[in-house]
């Protein structure tokens, strides 16, 4: 493999960071203004569940296409849309007047936030080798959590020095004109080997494959649960007792958690015990989460950060497994990332509203809880299911090719 070389690469990296960091930022502004904003703007809270899934509903569909148009038009142009998307999402969130605008401003965000999410496992195929690809996809990994935790962080503070929470939305869709800047800047040589990544296979073959099968399931199942819990984490802390501020910076302190267990899982555990650390992570969850029945504080203090760590490091493993699937390849991951982010947002746009809708439907948030842990434990079984897959897979390719 031919690389334009090292400092190049990882400054690629580098600012594909920069910009998935403003897209967590956008997409988690809302969270720890939530209802402020919801009574405000006069919205239940199925409404406002459904105003948190606008995006990822308009994102599915988008995202079965993105890829294949990122081949297309190449990353610098393809990244450039998903930041200009995220950038007007930002500024007429701050406009909303009520649920309908409100929607349609999350909603804008699906459209490009596609070309971001395909654009980085893309510019790591195309840009990094095998045995880089493990920490360089942990490495960008981190960069929505960390938007999304400095979202929660800085919200409240700067809604009490700017006098509300629209003018905090504005000044965090500004972020994303600097870093859409910058990328254009850093982005304007092409890689020396900016190759034709789009499938020679069509999708219904990529689909054929049980690994490819297994790990969409595990894509809907991840979203389902990050973005339920993204949207609803403070409100659920706010029910047990921690005060609005309180609540924010506790979540806070999850994703910060789940930005170091990225930076170190996905390239530290072997192809082979990837199944088996996510499988981990979601019977890990599945107990954590009853900590936000409760009002023990001690146990939130611990719950927290463990949820964070799972719903951080999912992605990434699972992006791996799904990288090493026998009919997934450099010229295939277009096409595979298009299914896998399809597949996930089906699940982000169905979460957020479904656990409003069992917050209303209870006088807590207990029914919501028992629905995710039961998930949980769900996605731990099919996530052991494609280690098994894969080694089948091994085992056939080993035969095939020694021969009778």
């Amino acid at each position: 493999m031919v690389h334009s070389g090292y400092a190049r690469r990882w400054l690629m990296l580098g600012s594909l960071w920069s910009l998935y960091a403003v897209f967590g930022l956008v997409a988690g502004s809302l969270a720890p203004l939530l209802e402020r904003i919801r009574v405000e703007l006069d919205m239940s809270r199925s409404a406002m569940g459904a105003a948190l899934a606008a995006w990822p509903f308009v994102y599915l569909f988008v995202s079965i296409k993105a890829g294949r148009v990122l081949d297309r038009i190449g990353l610098r142009a393809g990244l450039g849309i998903g930041i200009i998307s995220i950038v007007a999402s930002g500024f007429l969130r701050a406009c909303a007047q009520g649920s309908i605008s409100l929607w349609f401003a999350v909603a804008i965000f699906g459209v490009g936030g596609p070309f971001i999410s395909i654009g980085a496992p893309k510019l790591v195929a195309e840009w990094f080798g095998k045995e880089e690809r493990g920490r360089a996809v942990g490495i960008y990994s981190t960069a929505a959590p960390t938007g999304a935790m400095i979202a929660l962080v800085l919200a409240d503070p700067l809604r009490v020095a700017l006098g509300g929470w629209r003018p905090v939305l504005a000044v965090f869709a500004t972020m994303g004109i600097i870093v859409g800047a910058v990328w254009l800047w850093v982005s304007r040589k092409p890689s020396p080997r900016q190759v034709a990544l789009e499938s020679h296979l069509p999708t219904s073959e990529l689909l054929k494959d049980r690994t490819v099968q297994l790990v969409l399931l595990l894509a809907f199942g991840s979203f389902f649960f990050s973005h339920s819990m993204g949207g609803w984490m403070p409100d659920m802390l706010q029910h047990v007792g921690w005060s609005e501020r309180g609540s924010s910076w506790l979540a806070a302190v999850g994703v910060a958690f789940g930005i170091l267990s990225a930076l170190c899982i996905p390239g530290r555990v072997s192809e082979k015990n990837r199944p088996k650390a996510l499988a981990a992570l979601y019977l890990m969850v599945a107990i954590a989460i009853w900590a936000l029945a409760t009002e023990i504080r001690i146990a939130h203090l611990a719950a927290v950060p463990l949820i964070g760590v799972a719903r951080v490091t999912y992605v990434p493993l699972a992006m791996l497994i799904l990288m090493s699937a026998p009919k997934v390849s450099t010229k295939t991951i277009g096409a595979a990332g298009g299914l896998f982010f399809t597949a996930g947002e089906v699940g982000g746009v169905s979460g957020p509203w479904i656990t409003g809708v069992a917050r209303d439907a209870a006088s807590n948030f207990t029914l919501a809880i028992g629905m995710l842990s039961g998930l949980a434990i769900v996605l731990s079984v099919l996530a052991i299911s494609t280690g098994k897959r894969r080694l089948l897979s091994n085992y056939v390719e080993s035969v095939s090719n020694t021969g009778p």
